[in-house]
């Protein structure tokens, strides 16, 4: 429901802040909205290069990304997570489905893969799968 928190372990209520990293101005407004309008607290970057900036000074608890994006691509940004966080869940968003790069995604550790185009609660619910995963 709007304006309320996820709901954690007991009675806590925690907001969970997401960093979402898309290229297309367009479709980051699009994500922000959803993940606002689901309790989340939202930061934003245009990239992979501008992803790394926000990490050095935000804590987030989920990375959601593009994979193909100008500068510093989705699998690159990755790589460079694992390396400043290793344990930060980073779940993709894409339209191209090669099961390469998903398997190769997989191996640097992604938590999870949307496939563009996504309905909201499909989006949703595979970040709330990440969450709830001890």
């Amino acid at each position: 429901m709007k304006g309320e928190l996820p709901k954690m372990s007991g009675d806590l209520q925690v907001q969970r802040r997401i960093l979402i990293v898309e290229d297309d101005e367009d479709m980051r407004e699009n994500l922000q909205r959803i993940l606002v309008s689901a309790g989340y607290e939202v930061q934003l970057a245009q990239d992979g290069a501008d992803a790394i900036s926000v990490l050095q000074t935000c804590a987030c608890d989920l990375v959601l990304t593009d994979l193909l994006m100008p500068r510093m691509g989705g699998l690159e940004l990755l790589g460079e997570i694992r390396r400043l966080g290793p344990s930060l869940p980073v779940v993709f968003l894409s339209a191209f489905g090669k099961q390469a790069t998903f398997a190769k995604a997989m191996d640097l550790g992604a938590a999870g893969f949307v496939t563009k185009p996504f309905n909201a609660n499909s989006l949703l619910e595979v970040i709330q799968q990440v969450f709830d995963r001890p």
